[in-house]
């Protein structure tokens, strides 16, 4: 009779064996646990992964500075050498300041 009932009230299904509250608990845990274990080994593989990453830009940072050194230096000595002869002294020695032609007429700018 009371299944009758039933079967009026919730039409032609049958009701399920409730499953104990220990192995709902038990089957619970295990999916925290697989979860816990799954977002663990994906923070893993993202911070050595990251970790890798700043240590290569690190790498390349520090090579880039010792070549910015070197052009640094190699720019002074450049520069070294393009004073030196624009000077007075070297331009005296080329005979460059004797092939000018001399000026027609000097003028100056009134302040």
């Amino acid at each position: 009779m009371m299944e009758d009932t039933i079967r009026k009230k919730y039409g032609s299904k049958v009701l399920k064996k409730r499953i104990p509250l220990s192995q709902e608990i038990r089957k619970t845990i295990m999916s925290l646990l697989f979860g816990l274990v799954l977002i663990t080994i994906a923070l893993s593989i993202v911070f050595l992964l990251n970790t890798s990453n700043s240590a290569q830009k690190g790498y390349v940072h520090s090579q880039l500075q010792l070549q910015n050194e070197e052009l640094e230096n190699i720019n002074k000595e450049l520069q070294l050498k393009v004073m030196q002869a624009k000077s007075m002294f070297e331009l005296e020695k080329t005979d460059k300041i004797y092939e000018m032609g001399t000026p027609e007429s000097t003028l100056f700018a009134d302040q």
